[in-house]
């Protein structure tokens, strides 16, 4: 399973690259925001500064026409950009017509299976189900996962299983062994999958210095 970053601050961003853990980018008009006034312009650092990894940037135009407009100009900041697109009838449209001109797209906000399914026909070069938000809405995100990843095992979709976002370190685990291709999660559950076993990770590492420091003492005496 691959991973990717769901930031676009460009120094979380070198330290996951630094540590490779670093497959991808995603983003959304809300994490892009943070870094500027200019989505565009972000996008285009991102693309240029990680130029063999997918950057993913999201368009916020609902009609078939206006979604297409805003995918060229996204898909401009860079050849390495993927376009996403939420899962509605207006997003399905546009995603086949994008197909159709060689940009790639990420279908997103998918709740459910059959979302999944239809835009992977459509043309999609991944979906992106909200694997931990389908929960809130009555639905098993994991159970959901699973289908998609069962369904897509038996076709021959050329489309990657995105699955969004993780929010606990066990989820890594959890995406990867129902089916997802990739997963995504900002950049502080990775640094927690580190941070928060650490007071027993220390009390270990402390206990190994302990001996390692009698051990020393004992050779000097010898």
């Amino acid at each position: 399973m691959k991973l990717f970053a769901d930031t676009a601050d460009m120094q979380e961003l070198i330290t996951l690259e630094e540590m490779g853990l670093l497959a991808g980018i995603t983003t959304n008009p809300s994490i892009s925001s943070k870094e500027g006034p200019d989505v565009i312009a972000t996008i285009t650092a991102l693309a240029k500064r990680f130029p063999s990894i997918p950057v993913l940037a999201q368009v916020v135009a609902e009609s078939k026409d206006g979604i297409i407009e805003e995918a060229k100009k996204i898909h401009g900041a860079g050849e390495n950009v993927v376009v996403k697109i939420p899962a509605t009838l207006e997003g399905v449209k546009a995603i086949r017509a994008l197909k159709k001109l060689g940009i790639r797209t990420c279908a997103t906000t998918i709740l459910t299976s059959a979302q999944a399914m239809l835009c992977a026909h459509a043309g999609a070069s991944y979906v992106a189900p909200y694997t931990g938000q389908n929960d809130c809405i009555g639905y098993h995100g994991l159970d959901t996962l699973r289908e998609i990843a069962d369904v897509f095992a038996e076709s021959d979709y050329d489309t990657e299983i995105l699955a969004a976002s993780i929010e606990k370190p066990q989820e890594f685990v959890d995406y990867a062994l129902n089916g997802a291709d990739i997963t995504t999660a900002p950049y502080h559950v990775f640094i927690d999958v580190f941070q928060m076993p650490m007071p027993l990770t220390r009390h270990y590492m402390d206990n190994f210095y302990a001996d390692w420091t009698k051990n020393q003492a004992y050779l000097k005496e010898q």
